[in-house]
């Protein structure tokens, strides 16, 4: 049902205002029964994507929010992303966001970037911080990067990813502990703040998602005690050594 209205409005066969066959039609349409269709409705709905005029019938929104339509669509797309689908998005920002940045950053940029990284500091240093603060000083270091690339559209796309990608940085930082955090945006902001761009910039934000990475694959195969990586601020990378040496 989902699928079918966004895929719909994608090809311009829906638009703004225009209203959508009643849910008998739909479960004709689609060939499944009408509870399928209440079930997508009400996505729908919540996305801001669909008007339920009780009496009236069912419309694709059509006001001052219309213009986040597709923004609308991208985000239930998002919903049924997978982890590595995420990550490998939040990597094509990153990376090309650094690169303007690095570009375009001013003084204020690179204090509100320094900002976040003192937060994430003091807080990774208090034992008794929590992992949702953490998160925030984490998230507010990349959207400080996002608003220096001076592009208000890479802002607002940006901030639908890192909100699909939260809930992974939050258990990424429980995985990997609270300290490697700091010194890998502290190599992203010394791109920045040193206007390096090309293989440079590209190789501090690679060394920051492959630790991601290796993050949610220790998630995966269930690899990590959960004891011990509180107590060990880069079980991920202790692992990695271990590794090299044998």
């Amino acid at each position: 049902m989902v699928d079918y209205v966004t895929g719909q409005i994608a090809k311009g066969k829906l638009g703004p205002g225009d209203k959508l066959p009643n849910e008998t039609e739909l479960g004709e349409i689609l060939g499944v029964s009408r509870t399928p269709i209440r079930e997508g409705m009400k996505i729908l709905e919540a996305a801001s994507l669909i008007d339920i005029r009780h009496g009236y019938g069912i419309y694709v929104r059509h006001d001052e929010d219309m213009p986040q339509l597709p923004l609308m669509m991208f985000k239930l797309y998002l919903k049924d992303s997978t982890p590595e689908m995420l990550m490998e998005l939040r990597y094509i920002f990153d990376r090309n966001c650094t690169e303007l940045a690095a570009e375009r950053r001013t003084e204020q940029d690179l204090a509100v970037m320094r900002e976040c990284i003192e937060r994430l500091r003091k807080l990774s240093k208090d034992k008794k911080s929590s992992l949702d603060d953490l998160l925030k000083a984490d998230l507010d270091f990349h959207r400080a990067i996002y608003a220096a690339s001076g592009n208000k559209l890479i802002v607002t796309v940006a901030e639908f990813v890192l909100n699909m990608v939260a809930p992974w940085v939050r258990k990424s930082l429980d995985v990997s502990g609270r300290y490697r955090a700091v010194s890998l945006h502290e190599q992203i902001f010394e791109m920045i703040e040193k206007r390096k761009t090309g293989p440079d910039s590209r190789e501090s934000v690679d060394i920051n998602m492959k630790h991601f990475q290796a993050s949610l694959e220790a998630l995966k195969n269930g690899a990590v005690n959960l004891e011990t990586k509180r107590n060990d601020p880069d079980p991920v990378g202790d692992r990695r050594r271990g590794s090299a040496k044998n």
